[in-house]
């Protein structure tokens, strides 16, 4: 039986109860293929996936767990290869840049349409790359600490107009992020201002509201879930259309009466703009089948990740949609490219 054949049959959920025998029979699965010598062979040598940030993160994180599922999978070597540098856009032109041949993947996200809805001078066009398959949507969750005197997100509504531009919001990679945006698309949805406070990471942002010198922040929930769960953090709403299934009793925005506020963080996999459709679709199809999988899915939504693989036009589309909204956000605030 070939790759092809197994993955159709398995589907997503089969990975999971074929477990171990995938990586144990890898090469028993690359045998004669329905398709042409070219995707019979495909990866026909070494992969390697372009991350545009620095180790250590959950982005680099979910490339090296997808890295290792994938070269089960493929019997190939597949590396993980850190550009970090210039808002992402050193890493995205490596790939850019690259043979359009399948072997060179990008991991990235957000930051692609950010980089472009903020006019940055990039070395590419964002349409230089085209989606294979999106991998995580990481939504955000508004956090106060417990001493700010509210518990209700009607009550931080109400306290933001008392006290326009007085109560301080964390943005935890600084200026120009996906949370400065999402702290100011909310201010702009509710006609409140606040003072916001750029940090270096969601780490130290989250050390300093635990310390009560900030009070609030829209922050991933992988990076909260288990201070909420202590309550030391006082989670109001959460920035996903539907209920996060670690935080199932806190309120999405949309139930709260914001309904156009909807913004979430998300990683996904693009290749050069000539890669090929037929070698794109074996790359949707083999990512997509190592996503469903249990033992690649199961720690990661324990961390409030949501797993959502889709089709490479629908990827496309959510980084042009992305682009359009984080525009027209970036405009009314005033943020510009540094």
């Amino acid at each position: 039986m070939n790759r092809r054949m197994i993955l159709n049959a398995m589907g997503a959920g089969m990975l999971a109860r074929l477990g171990g025998a995938v990586s144990s029979l890898g090469a028993a699965f690359i045998t004669a293929s329905a398709h042409t010598q070219q995707l019979d062979n495909f990866p026909s040598g070494p992969v390697r996936i372009v991350v545009p940030v620095n180790p250590g993160g959950n982005a680099d994180r979910i490339a090296r767990m997808l890295a290792q599922s994938l070269a089960e999978l493929w019997q190939q070597t597949v590396i993980v290869d850190n550009v970090p540098g210039a808002h992402t856009s050193l890493g995205v032109n490596r790939v850019v840049r690259a043979a359009p041949t399948g072997h060179t993947l990008l991991s990235s996200g957000d930051q692609l349409a950010i980089n472009a809805a903020l006019g940055r001078k990039l070395p590419y066009s964002p349409t230089d790359v085209r989606g294979v398959t999106r991998t995580i949507v990481n939504s955000q969750v508004l956090v106060v600490r417990p001493g700010l005197g509210v518990s209700h997100f009607d009550e931080y509504v109400t306290l933001l107009k008392q006290r326009p531009g007085e109560v301080s919001a964390a943005l935890p990679i600084g200026y120009g992020s996906i949370y400065h945006l999402a702290v100011e698309m909310l201010n702009q949805r509710l006609g409140t201002q606040t003072n916001n406070i750029p940090y270096a990471g969601g780490a130290p942002a989250v050390l300093d509201i635990l310390g009560g010198h900030v009070d609030a922040a829209l922050i991933d929930i992988s990076g909260t879930t288990q201070n909420i769960q202590k309550r030391e953090l006082i989670p109001l709403a959460v920035t996903s259309l539907e209920r996060s299934k670690v935080l199932p009793d806190v309120p999405t925005f949309h139930e709260l009466g914001a309904s156009d506020f909807v913004i979430e963080s998300w990683q996904g996999i693009f290749v050069p703009r000539a890669t090929p459709d037929e070698v794109v679709a074996v790359l949707n199809r083999d990512i997509t089948a190592v996503l469903g999988s249990r033992e690649f899915a199961a720690p990661l939504e324990e961390l409030g990740f949501v797993i959502a693989p889709g089709s490479a036009e629908s990827l496309d589309q959510i980084v042009a949609r992305d682009i359009a909204l984080f525009r027209d956000v970036a405009a009314v605030a005033g943020i510009k490219s540094e």
